[in-house]
């Protein structure tokens, strides 16, 4: 069984179910589904994308036989296993994908993400990797970073970094990337480090307000009162309204003191 699915990993699920549903996920080399199956895998698709795993295998399960040679069939039926917490069938139609498919890029990413719940991590870094290697998939800071999330839980700081910065450098404007490399940092001490960082998040993401706060933590964390003091405020006057706000407001109270 798979765990409930870790939010904190690059999950697609809503943006490659519609990938799916347009036909264009990842180098398209393997034959398009007739239009009856894709019909099928549309609604699969938008079951998903509703939260809705078990319709979306109902209508899987209907074109099981007809749609075994097209490896979006199994990517679709990879990504709903994998909702459905069945890593044994999610690591099948992963499989399945690749081996039809062996460029997909997308199919590499989740097998990877299934191997790594299951507590396979040599496979799952294997799979990362193969999806790296693919230069025609779109969005490899996604492998990147559950790379980086792999070696921070196995406490290997200096790969988990590289990973970050590698998805970092992959699209610079990754924002989970920002926090994690943040948080990498953090936990071996580096304040200065994890600051810096979250100077570069803030210059990609200006409008930010919890990237500013991170930040005006870690300042405080520093000494550096006043460039806290500027950050904390700045988030009070763009963003009164906003979660950040308030807790900006209590290390406020708490410098005022």
């Amino acid at each position: 069984m798979i765990p409930s699915t870790p939010r904190h990993l690059a999950l697609t699920l809503c943006v490659l179910s519609i990938l799916i549903l347009s036909g264009c996920a990842g180098l398209n080399t393997a034959p398009e589904p007739p239009k009856q199956i894709q019909a099928h895998m549309d609604v699969a698709s938008s079951f998903l994308r509703e939260g809705k795993p078990r319709r979306s295998l109902q209508e899987l399960l209907k074109i099981k036989d007809r749609a075994d040679a097209y490896p979006d069939y199994h990517f679709l039926a990879g990504i709903t296993y994998m909702e459905l917490q069945d890593s044994n069938k999610a690591i099948h139609h992963f499989q399945r994908a690749v081996q039809q498919k062996p460029e997909f890029g997308e199919a590499w990413n989740n097998l990877g993400q299934v191997y790594a719940s299951n507590q396979q991590r040599n496979k799952a870094v294997q799979a990362f990797e193969r999806a790296l290697e693919i230069q025609t998939y779109l969005t490899p800071e996604y492998p990147a970073y559950n790379l980086a999330r792999l070696y921070q839980r196995q406490k290997d700081y200096s790969k988990a970094i590289a990973k970050a910065q590698q998805a970092l450098k992959l699209n610079w404007r990754y924002l989970p990337a920002y926090y994690l490399i943040a948080d990498l940092y953090l936990e071996r001490d580096q304040i200065e480090q994890a600051t810096e960082w979250l100077k570069k998040g803030v210059d990609a993401f200006p409008d930010n307000a919890q990237l500013m706060l991170r930040l005006a933590e870690n300042q405080l964390r520093l000494g550096r009162n006043a460039d806290a003091l500027y950050w904390l405020e700045r988030i009070q006057k763009k963003y009164p309204d906003s979660e950040a706000a308030s807790m900006a407001q209590d290390y406020l109270d708490i410098l005022e003191e």
